[in-house]
């Protein structure tokens, strides 16, 4: 008799396991669709990861920037290129000791393919002259070549597939130090969520491609429009960063 239970439960798990039952009953309910979206979310963070070893093995062939911006120019692993007008690469002198990241392009860099061309490019204008500099004497570039719609902020899985990008131009640029504008490039870079009013003016040693560069966050232009009892801080940054390469 118990033999006999015994093989017909073995019988009926067998045909439960073939019909696709995999799962006993629980006391409580299991919501299928927070299971689906947890898996949906560490696909992406995979695939970003894997993409990234991919787009990382492909810059190692890349020796100059116009080799680099040919690979930009041809890249289709950041979904944001679909609605942009332009790629917008860089600006300045690309032997200049010091390096500009800001977060991304808006509308009016879309347009013309240049970093800093709108009224945040006008006050970095002013901010560079004020310490004897202009765009010939730095280099610019952002974390994310394309603009985002609407001009939001960058998602996290968009930096992530662009740091390797970002990576290899600061390489390229080999500058002496980086200013990180605003805290996207300063997260993207840094990996620190600190509010960037707390985190600006402070020397950062980042390790890019095997080689350590000195980073600085400061203020967006952007965020210095709408605050401007905060160009005092900026002003302290920019002569920290001047003087470092004297």
């Amino acid at each position: 008799m118990g033999k006999n239970l015994i093989n017909t439960n073995i019988q009926s798990l067998r045909l439960l396991k073939e019909a696709g039952v995999t799962d006993n009953l629980n006391e409580f309910p299991i919501n299928r669709f927070n299971i689906k979206e947890s898996f949906k979310n560490e696909d992406i963070e995979n695939n970003s990861q894997t993409m990234n070893l991919k787009i990382e093995q492909q810059l190692l062939k890349i020796q100059d920037l116009k080799e680099l911006q040919r690979f930009i120019n041809n890249f289709k692993g950041c979904a944001l290129y679909k609605e942009a007008n332009n790629v917008v690469f860089s600006d300045g002198n690309p032997n200049s000791k010091i390096m500009l990241i800001g977060e991304a392009p808006g509308h009016d860099e879309d347009i013309e393919g240049k970093p800093f061309v709108g009224r945040s490019g006008k006050l970095l204008d002013k901010m560079l002259n004020a310490i004897d500099l202009d765009r010939e004497k730095v280099y610019i570039a952002n974390i994310i070549p394309w603009r985002p719609p609407a001009n939001r902020k960058p998602t996290e899985n968009e930096i992530e597939i662009c740091l390797p990008l970002i990576h290899k131009h600061i390489e390229l640029i080999n500058p002496k130090v980086l200013l990180l504008l605003g805290s996207t490039s300063t997260y993207a870079l840094l990996k620190d969520k600190t509010p960037i009013t707390k985190i600006r003016g402070r020397w950062f040693t980042l390790n890019i491609n095997g080689k350590n560069i000195q980073a600085m966050p400061t203020f967006h232009p952007a965020f210095l429009l709408r605050q401007q009892k905060q160009k005092k801080y900026v002003w302290e940054d920019l002569q920290n960063i001047r003087d470092s390469i004297k």
